[in-house]
């Protein structure tokens, strides 16, 4: 048997080998050498192209992505190096927001790609922290296209240095977040997904001193507001059969308190699903005799028409807000806040607009 595997050997080499020899070796050149600058164009300006829903809809992505260098990593992937997205402002006197990453890494699993469907694995080192996560998107004829699983993992992420948050808040943050995304949709039926998403954010503050919030109720180019130490916030939401639930989100400290409830519709198209949310919130106190700045705030807000309404007996700003993720969140005050203090509204949430 050992003399006819050495008598069949050349021949297997000249049938075998040499042909997956050659075709590693064309792979590992047509990989090294892909036009990776052009492919960089192409993300970002699908980044930047407009969203078009089910409908026919469009909507500007308000969005900015620059991309420093994009190349290979460990077959198969890529790297992006020195990626700058940019949120642009939405509203009259509001900045625009850069979110910095230093690297992403992106790698696909080859074999999933054979069953018509990307399992993906993506690693983010910026922002002062670390995002690792998984995703699982289909893509094929015999499955509605779109994602299946999503976990994210968020290891000491900068508060300030998340654009998104930064813009709906309107002011300067500080603290860092901590936690875990899950998200499972069946099929691709949104209204049937499963999920949820634990995250701690410690030592949040909003403010900084300088920056300005613009109330619409009052003139001049917004009130500077005092930093506000937040303390730890928590933020608990389960999704069930297509609905985010926030069951615990929230903080207390000296300083300052608040409660989110409410639920998120999840519709086939993610900028179409509905919230509806009760925000509770007060500045305490402590926060009013902080200074001569936050005494002359809180005294301005007493001004405000909206926030009047908004406040309880006992001194909570309460707020029933509603809105998509497509459109700017429209709040409404609410006379059944409960607790104790005074407040304002967060940049974002506008109280003068329509439900």
């Amino acid at each position: 048997m050992k003399e006819r595997l050495v008598a069949l050997s050349p021949i297997l080499l000249r049938v075998v080998g040499y042909p997956l020899f050659f075709l590693v070796c064309f792979t590992a050149f047509l990989y090294a050498t892909f036009p990776y600058d052009r492919l960089k164009e192409v993300i970002e300006a699908a980044a930047q192209a407009p969203r078009i829903s089910s409908t026919g809809r469009q909507t500007p992505s308000n969005m900015e992505l620059s991309i420093g260098s994009l190349g290979p990593t460990f077959f198969p992937g890529v790297k992006a190096k020195n990626v700058d997205v940019t949120f642009l402002p939405q509203r009259t006197g509001d900045r625009p927001v850069t979110m910095h990453i230093d690297a992403m890494t992106v790698h696909v699993s080859l074999f999933a790609l054979l069953a018509r469907k990307a399992s993906v694995t993506f690693d983010i080192d910026g922002m002062g922290g670390e995002i690792e996560g998984s995703a699982t998107v289909y893509f094929g004829k015999d499955s509605p296209p779109g994602l299946r699983d999503l976990e994210v993992e968020i290891e000491d992420v900068q508060m300030g240095e998340l654009a998104p948050l930064v813009s709906a808040v309107g002011l300067p943050l500080g603290g860092t977040m901590t936690g875990t995304v899950e998200l499972h949709i069946p099929e691709g039926q949104t209204t049937q997904a499963e999920g949820n998403v634990r995250l701690t954010c410690e030592r949040v503050t909003v403010g900084d001193g300088r920056a300005k919030y613009r109330v619409p109720s009052l003139p001049g180019d917004g009130l500077t507001i005092e930093q506000i130490k937040v303390g730890k916030l928590d933020i608990n939401i389960n999704v069930r059969r297509g609905a985010a639930t926030f069951e615990r989100v929230g903080s207390h400290s000296d300083e300052f308190d608040l409660q989110v409830g409410g639920r998120i519709d999840l519709r086939p198209n993610l900028g179409d699903s509905a919230m509806n949310l009760n925000l509770r919130f007060r500045l305490t106190d402590v926060y009013r005799a902080k200074s001569e700045r936050t005494q002359a705030l809180m005294s301005a807000m007493d001004f405000v028409p909206d926030l009047r309404r908004a406040r309880s007996p006992e001194g909570t700003l309460g707020f029933r807000c509603s809105g998509t993720f497509d459109r700017p969140m429209a709040c409404l005050p609410d006379q059944r806040g409960a607790g104790g203090g005074a407040g304002g509204v967060p940049q974002g949430l506008d109280p003068n607009a329509a439900m």
